[in-house]
């Protein structure tokens, strides 16, 4: 099947052959433009390429100096060699497995002093199947980061690449930093280190392991020949969005999987998606999916497949008795800065779902003392008597 400039097959994906050929046949650049046209083609197919920023590098150099103010191409025989290399990896692009969101991911990564570089990989079966690759430069300030710092930005930012594939999934991350092993159970942390915890309580991560620079060569080989932020138009590996575990404590998603199946209104439509997960609602295909146990809310509802969600999100539903618990998180927690109605609504609203949402979003800030105490009065004031 052909979807998106790939074809899927029931082995993998792989790119398509005739999207291939306006790559194979690009000529030669002679202006920047030209190279910026060719890193678009060829960036858009770099999840088949491994260390493919480490092949691109002459290119690359090019637009950096580009941004210094240099516009003029020069054309060297590195650039040559690399120009030739790409096309053809990309011509012999091996096929990359699709995702089996029944196993864990692992993401191997790491971070040097100018760029970050992760896999995305799974293991079963005795076998280890690669996903996808990934690498990004640092900006000017994230260089001025410590090596732990570093190290956690790429947790921070693989993450988020990946989000489409890791929400609702059990995550294993391995890392040559061995004093990032603490982060997923620091209770102390502060700054920057405080407010990345926060991001990544937001996936089931159940480990941080060490692993040996030697161990890491392949994400290392990527960190270290990173592809330009700017440079490359990034691939969207998918709209998928999926809303889980608010807190820090990851084994959360266990209670709200219990307290779904105690909610007195939940638990039908549990019991009855756990018989016929495709059943009718008054005629309508059912609003709500089971992923791992766990009741999502569909925001479209036509469009799922394969327990995902395309173009749409899963909003993970809230059950009655921990309903007060997201309130406080939304509105009271430190990084929340105690927002007004629309603010924290939508911050919840983008993630979990309950039908009453709104109504209890501003009745709860109504009842905020200290909203309440600070709040500034925008009430106009009656003008001085003349």
């Amino acid at each position: 099947m052909r979807y998106l400039g790939h074809i899927i097959t029931q082995n993998g994906i792989k790119p398509d052959p005739d999207l291939i050929k306006s790559v194979t046949n690009f000529p030669q650049p002679k202006k920047i433009k030209d190279v910026q046209s060719f890193l678009g083609l060829t960036g858009y197919y770099r999840r088949f390429i491994r260390d493919y920023s480490k092949i691109a590098e002459p290119l690359l150099q090019q637009l950096r100096n580009c941004q210094k103010g240099n516009h003029h191409l020069k054309w060297s025989k590195e650039c040559t060699d690399a120009f030739e290399t790409l096309k053809q990896r990309l011509t012999n692009a091996p096929i990359m497995n699709t995702p089996n969101f029944e196993q864990p991911f692992i993401l191997e990564l790491d971070a040097c002093e100018y760029g970050l570089g992760g896999i995305l990989t799974q293991e079963y079966d005795g076998e280890k199947y690669v996903i996808a690759y990934a690498s990004r430069t640092l900006s000017t300030a994230e260089r001025k980061y410590g090596a732990t710092e570093r190290e956690a930005l790429a947790i921070v930012w693989a993450t988020k690449y990946f989000r489409p594939y890791l929400e609702g999934n059990k995550i294993y991350i391995r890392s040559d930093c061995k004093a990032l092993e603490w982060m997923r159970t620091a209770k102390d942390v502060t700054g920057r280190l405080a407010r990345w915890a926060m991001k990544l309580s937001a996936y089931q991560i159940e480990e941080i392991k060490y692993r040996p620079g030697r161990l890491n060569a392949n994400a290392d080989s990527l960190s270290r020949n990173p592809l330009s932020n700017n440079d490359i138009n990034q691939l969207e590996v998918s709209t998928i969005e999926t809303a889980v575990n608010l807190w820090q404590n990851t084994n959360i998603l266990d209670d709200i999987r219990k307290e779904q199946e105690a909610d007195s209104k939940l638990k039908p439509i549990i019991e009855l998606l756990k018989t016929k997960p495709s059943t009718d609602f008054n005629g309508k295909r059912s609003p709500y999916i089971l992923i791992n146990g766990l009741l999502y809310k569909i925001k479209n509802a036509n469009k799922h497949y394969n327990q995902r969600i395309v173009g749409a999100k899963h909003l993970l539903v809230i059950p009655r008795a921990m309903q007060n618990k997201l309130l406080e998180w939304a509105h009271d927690h430190p990084t929340a800065g105690h927002g007004g109605q629309q603010k924290t609504l939508f911050r919840l609203s983008t993630r979990v779902h309950w039908i009453s949402m709104r109504k209890d979003v501003f009745n709860y800030i109504a009842a905020c003392q200290e909203c309440q105490q600070f709040k500034y009065n925008n009430a106009p004031t009656a003008s001085p008597m003349q």
